[in-house]
């Protein structure tokens, strides 16, 4: 019987899981190391993840995880023959050329990898970490939103200049630990992810630290300055409450859930200076930027994801059938080919496959990181009540991620892979226990 039991319980893949936690860690803290710790080695460390994404691929094939599927092979085909045409016909660096090349050929299976070595426990613990993670990073942001850029917490990638943002009223959107401001605002998008998720669930989060790592949110998201990380989180906020309305009880849950966040908020205008302080400053960022734009918060956000989404791919009409300009569009391979940071290709995600790879390549890169999106809605969705809410949650966040984000940016691009990781892992059924209570 004991043989038995060992025959079906599933791998533990323990240095897998090593190395996906690196991985996320990096993902956190690589700003970070370029900032404060090792600044002098801030144009290397730019790729200080890809090392980690060699050894999960590698060790991933060693151990025989099923991880190769169509995603991996169209991806791998349009990148490879992409390096062909820039290396004969293109700009010819081929440094530049591998640079564009490792998004999908390195990074981009890691989503499958994730997804088959990660069961739901271990994205839970994620989860818990990145609510322990929120307390510290909001700290931090605290400190640089009311410090000078001079500040060294403050200070530049390289331990040069600044890395605020032009914020409002001679405040600075702060990047926490992150390179620049993009990456704190898809940190805050992940971690209201598990915020939504442990306040809606039956599993198991410290209430302390779930209490403590909400009221943080709240506080951080306006002083961020970042109109996007905002949306965002609404969005995420969106897919959970899509993901509840599945009972009466899931209701009132989300009731009392709403009701909670609802009175955090007013307490916090009206006895926390600096969330008040933060409010306003936000809220003139909005003011100036509507009188630019013409619109309102929701108008000038949403028109603006959509005029992303739809523009490259009428643009796309406009490319060359096949395109040599595989790296050009990242703000390192520019530096590479120019010696400054310039959009050589486009500023979005899409224009800037497209104008890399063309129609054909560009163009299949594109639809398939479409149908990724809508596939893992679509199976998250159509899941049992009892097991939707996690991924679907999940899934406000990383479609997002595989639409728009603009993978040419490390931050983003990590950001990617673990949260659409996270979904293919939650996805999956606890096999194990059933096959254990059969015997």
């Amino acid at each position: 019987m004991d043989s038995t039991i060992e025959e079906v319980v599933e791998p533990k893949y323990n240095f897998l899981k090593i190395a996906i936690w690196l991985y996320f860690l990096l993902w956190i803290f690589e700003g970070a190391l370029r900032k404060w710790v090792l600044p002098g080695l801030a144009t290397p460390l730019l790729i200080v993840r890809d090392p980690v994404a060699i050894f999960i691929i590698g060790r991933a094939i060693y151990e025989n995880v099923k991880f190769i599927n169509p995603y991996i092979i169209f991806g791998s085909i349009f990148t490879l023959f992409g390096l062909v045409i820039t290396l004969t016909f293109g700009h010819e660096n081929l440094f530049v050329g591998i640079y564009g090349a490792r998004i999908m050929l390195l990074h981009f299976p890691l989503i499958f990898i994730i997804g088959e070595v990660l069961v739901k426990e271990d994205v839970l613990k994620i989860g818990r970490f990145l609510l322990v993670m929120n307390i510290l990073m909001t700290t931090i942001v605290y400190f640089q939103f009311i410090s000078p850029q001079t500040a060294f917490i403050n200070i530049g990638v390289g331990g040069e200049g600044s890395a605020g943002f032009s914020g409002a009223m001679g405040y600075s959107r702060p990047p926490g630990t992150f390179s620049f401001i993009s990456g704190l605002s898809i940190f805050y998008t992940a971690v209201s992810v598990f915020v939504f998720y442990f306040w809606l669930s039956k599993d198991y989060c410290s209430k302390i630290l779930l209490y403590t790592s909400t009221i943080a949110l709240v506080i951080a998201l306006p002083l961020t300055i970042s109109r996007g990380a905002v949306v965002a989180v609404a969005i995420v906020g969106l897919f959970a409450i899509i993901a509840s309305v599945t009972s009466g009880k899931m209701l009132v849950k989300l009731l009392i859930s709403g009701i909670a966040f609802y009175l955090v908020i007013l307490i916090l205008q009206k006895y926390s200076t600096i969330f008040s302080l933060g409010t306003e400053v936000f809220m003139d960022r909005v003011d100036t930027v509507n009188k630019v734009t013409g619109g309102g918060l929701t108008d000038s956000i949403f028109l603006r994801a959509i005029n992303e989404f739809t523009g490259p791919i009428l643009e796309l009409f406009d490319q060359p059938l096949f395109a040599g300009n595989l790296g050009m569009g990242t703000n390192a391979g520019a530096q590479m080919l120019t010696g400054k940071i310039v959009f050589l290709v486009g500023e979005t995600e899409f224009s800037r496959i497209g104008g890399e790879q063309g129609i054909i390549f560009g163009g299949g890169l594109m639809v398939l990181r479409i149908v990724l999106a809508i596939s893992i809605a679509f199976q998250s969705f159509k899941l049992p009540k009892e097991e939707k809410l996690l991924p679907f949650i999940i899934c406000g966040a990383a479609c997002i991620a595989i639409f728009q984000g603009q993978w040419a940016q490390p931050s983003i691009l990590g950001y990617a892979v673990i949260m659409t990781g996270l979904v293919m892992a939650s996805l999956k059924k606890d096999e194990t226990s059933s096959k254990k209570n059969s015997l």
